[in-house]
């Protein structure tokens, strides 16, 4: 039996461009992978099935497996037991890692010696974020999200803490809301690349930014009521992706019984960077 993890992401910057012929829009996008994953099980089988305590319409682990088979000319069949840890329609982008850690198992257990190049091309047909899954770094990812740059710089475990309303939120129907304000944002990712260095969290805060933020606020007034509620306790909450999990840095100085309070609908997961 092949067994894999699939973490979570945070983004710390998202700037969405303008929507572009193809339908996308171009993105920085600054993302961090957590401590928070998925756990994988794969074992050769009769037919091709996913196994999960949590019901998942159209999941994209089956479009990976139709993929990666194709791809190496594999008629044998596999059986994947899903662990779901990351709540789904998070904008933790779950199923997209999911995805990546779905191909990498395929890779061991078939043992075809697929390159990470190999792997990136089924990837990027999957989705735009599954690329960046196939490695656990930190990456800038431009183009559609698909182009994926490392970057060499240190976390070093900041605790995050993960608030995810009762409701999900459809990233869709955000980047549809979307409008493109013309403004680059290259000077505060720079920014936010030296508070993150430095180690410096009330930089952190100010430079984070998420151009889906507003949107989903404005689209979700459930949202909106659970972020405000948390900056009247002197937090600084932060969206991320399209929503509608929202994080707070620096999770050490939080007060867990007020935030706890706010909402008996909420979840919450105390995370680290990796």
């Amino acid at each position: 039996m092949i067994y894999e993890k699939a973490f979570a992401k945070i983004n710390l910057a998202l700037e969405v461009g303008q929507l572009e012929e193809d339908g996308y829009h171009s993105v920085q996008n600054l993302m961090v992978p957590i401590d928070l994953y998925d756990e994988l099980f794969f074992q050769k089988s009769i037919q091709d099935t996913i196994e999960c305590e949590v019901s998942i319409e159209d999941n994209i682990c089956l479009k990976a497996i139709k993929l990666f088979k194709e791809k190496f000319n594999i008629n044998q069949c596999v059986s994947i037991t899903l662990s779901k840890n990351i709540p789904i329609m998070a904008g933790l982008a779950g199923g997209s890692s999911d995805a990546a850690a779905t191909l990498r198992g395929l890779n061991r257990l078939f043992e075809t010696k697929a390159t990470y190049e190999d792997l990136y091309e089924l990837a990027c047909q999957l989705g735009s974020d599954v690329p960046f899954f196939l490695k656990v770094q930190t990456a800038m990812c431009t183009g559609h999200g698909e182009i994926i740059q490392p970057l060499d710089i240190y976390l070093g475990n900041i605790p995050f803490l993960i608030i995810k309303p009762a409701f999900g939120l459809s990233t869709k129907e955000i980047y549809q809301n979307y409008h493109w304000s013309g403004i680059s944002k290259n000077t505060m990712i720079q920014k936010l690349i030296t508070a993150i260095q430095e180690k410096d969290f009330d930089l952190m805060d100010e430079y984070i930014f998420n151009d889906l933020q507003e949107v989903a606020l404005t689209t979700s007034p459930e949202l909106a009521e659970v972020f405000h509620k948390i900056e009247g306790l002197s937090y600084v909450p932060h969206v991320s992706g399209s929503g509608p999990s929202i994080f707070i840095l620096n999770a050490k100085t939080i007060d867990m019984e007020n935030i706890k309070a706010l909402d008996d609908s909420l979840e919450f997961y105390l995370c680290h960077t990796i």
